[in-house]
């Protein structure tokens, strides 16, 4: 039996030991802000790219369809007011406490909503609205499907770190626009697709995950053939030749530099004001350029 024979079996084996559930931490968490109108455009900036269904028009879910094979089949939960199959039992110190950890209140690991430098400002508006009696999180008992890993993939995830819960004292820039747009790529998650690989991700300095905005990471579209992310550095090879307008035109209408059309899974953002996509232009222009032409 030759090596490539013991890979599988192998990592059967070394999955059933792998560590995805952990145990949660009781918190106290006060809302402050009840701004519900700014928590439904901050949740779909957040939240909508995975757990909001354009079909169902609510946020009860759906397959991801860009996960890599290898790893399994993947839904996004139901975070609807769904008390059993959605987040309705969720309190705001359990919420806080998933999106500061990327654990929820039954100690499962989901590292893709870990967002622990969200300032509490913003995290306010999101629980408040996921509270509120908005229709897009009316109680919905849909259920998109049961995620099941495969060992490969429950390998890979065990090896993500969980967060700790801390308080973030963070306040979200305001007067500074290359501050402002290193606080949109952390929180929109725009680093998670667009660096390397989901493995060598750094939730709290995303700066120094692996080919930071350098693009390359593997996922699939629509269609489920494999494709690569763009190089979002100011690079020949990356955005160095686009303008602000050209940026803006592409990330909330999906509209290339090339007047091609972005495909999935690349999300929209027509919730960004323009002074965000300007933000996240302008500190996009100032990362490490990286050499990585990526073919489209």
């Amino acid at each position: 039996m030759n090596w490539k024979s013991w890979m599988l079996p192998g990592a059967i084996f070394i999955a059933s030991g792998c560590k995805i559930q952990y145990q949660t931490e009781k918190i106290e968490y006060r809302a402050e802000s009840r701004d519900i109108r700014e928590g439904k455009r901050l949740t779909m900036l957040v939240c909508g790219s995975c757990h909001y269904n354009f079909e169902t028009k609510d946020f009860s879910g759906k397959k991801l369809e860009d996960s890599p094979g290898i790893i399994g089949k993947i839904y996004s939960a139901n975070i609807t007011r769904d008390p059993e199959h959605g987040a309705g039992k969720y309190s705001p110190g359990e919420l806080a406490y998933l999106i500061r950890t990327g654990i929820s209140r039954t100690g499962r690991l989901m590292p893709y909503m870990h967002r622990p430098n969200m300032a509490n400002q913003d995290l306010d508006a999101i629980i408040a609205y996921l509270k509120s009696d908005d229709p897009a999180v009316q109680p919905s008992a849909r259920k998109a499907g049961k995620t099941k890993y495969t060992p490969i993939g429950r390998l890979g995830l065990s090896m993500v770190k969980a967060g700790e819960y801390r308080d973030s004292s963070i306040q979200k820039p305001k007067s500074d626009a290359v501050l402002l747009g290193k606080y949109l790529v952390d929180n929109l998650a725009c680093y998670h697709c667009h660096s390397k690989s989901f493995a060598s991700l750094d939730a709290l300095d995303p700066a120094k995950s692996k080919g930071f905005m350098g693009g390359g990471n593997k996922l699939r579209d629509a269609s489920r053939k494999k494709i690569r992310t763009p190089n979002l550095t100011p690079h020949a090879t990356g955005i160095q030749d686009w303008t602000e307008a050209e940026f803006r035109r592409a990330i909330t209408e999906g509209v290339a530099k090339d007047n091609s059309v972005i495909s999935y899974p690349m999300p929209l953002f027509p919730e960004l004001t323009e002074e965000e996509s300007a933000a996240i232009y302008v500190y996009l222009k100032t990362i490490p350029p990286i050499k990585n032409k990526v073919k489209r």
